[in-house]
């Protein structure tokens, strides 16, 4: 799984959620005519705070506390929560708070609201923490435990490209329906004994795009070679499906075969002549990319 993308994604939600805006009106949102303000006016007070060093530690100290309290609402603890991330990206001044943070992301994996849990699970789970591969682990093993979807739990438990969650990941891709086992199948991709599982899925038709988009990318990835025999078979057959032939036409320009200019010329032959039978616009875009590839 690509732990990066999902990460950057993470920081830049991160960092819109606290982008600091300067002046008052963040301080003066906080009360409404001496009376405590809305909890709206409350979450966007903490989100216009600006990320400074100044009174670091009081800042802190109110966010944890924010964050635990099961009395504040959701938008409060969750801009709180999103408040210490951001944070979090000033490096060492943040650095004697890391500890007492993430012990405030491993108190919550746990609450009641099931947003909360599941972005502090998150933020564990891509810092690779013990604690939530457990707790995760255990909900996937103990359905009646379980503290998030198998999807999220799956997907989480993916960030760890060491963690020994492959055998697990099966049992999932075998029960599973939906996002479950499209997370399943995301993770098996690093596993070679699961060659054999993409290369069916890839060729079936009656799958959904998304199962086989999937298996596609984790066959490319384990075996290119078995990879482009597949996907210019599904290329040539007029009777699959548009989107599949030309996700693995494109993939085919950009893939060994092209690189080592070593195209077969019959195939490249086929691909020109789709163009006078298809009317798809992804496929078209496909072939000229294709065939623009063998050009150079």
């Amino acid at each position: 799984m690509d732990v990066a993308r999902y990460r950057k994604r993470y920081e830049a939600e991160l960092a819109k959620a606290a982008a600091p805006k300067r002046g008052r009106a963040g301080k003066r949102a906080l009360t409404a005519a001496g009376k405590p303000a809305s909890a709206a006016a409350r979450a966007n007070a903490i989100r216009a705070a600006p990320l400074e060093q100044e009174g670091l530690a009081d800042r802190v100290t109110e966010l944890l506390a924010t964050v635990r309290d099961r009395k504040e609402p959701l938008t409060v603890r969750m801009a709180a929560l999103q408040a210490l991330g951001a944070l979090d990206f000033l490096g060492p001044p943040f650095a004697p708070f890391r500890a007492a943070y993430k012990q405030t992301l491993r108190d919550i994996a746990t609450d009641p609201l099931r947003t909360l849990r599941e972005s502090a699970l998150e933020l564990l789970a891509m810092d690779k923490d013990p604690y939530a591969q457990n707790l995760l682990v255990r909900g996937l093993n103990q359905p009646k435990e379980a503290i998030v979807s198998e999807a999220k739990a799956i997907q989480f438990l993916g960030y760890d490209d060491h963690a020994e969650i492959v055998p697990l990941a099966r049992q999932v891709y075998k029960r599973a329906t939906g996002a479950a086992r499209e997370e399943a199948l995301r993770v098996l991709a690093t596993d070679p004994q699961s060659e054999k599982l993409f290369t069916r899925l890839l060729k079936d038709k009656s799958e959904k795009s998304s199962i086989r988009l999937i298996s596609a990318s984790g066959l490319q990835s384990l075996n290119p070679e078995a990879f482009e025999k597949t996907a210019r078979k599904i290329v040539a057959d007029d009777s699959d499906d548009n989107e599949i032939r030309a996700t693995s036409l494109a993939a085919l320009a950009h893939g060994r075969e092209v690189r080592e200019k070593s195209t077969d010329p019959k195939f490249v032959n086929t691909v020109q002549k789709l163009t006078e039978k298809t009317r798809s616009p992804a496929l078209r875009s496909s072939i000229q990319r294709f065939l623009q590839s063998t050009q150079k």
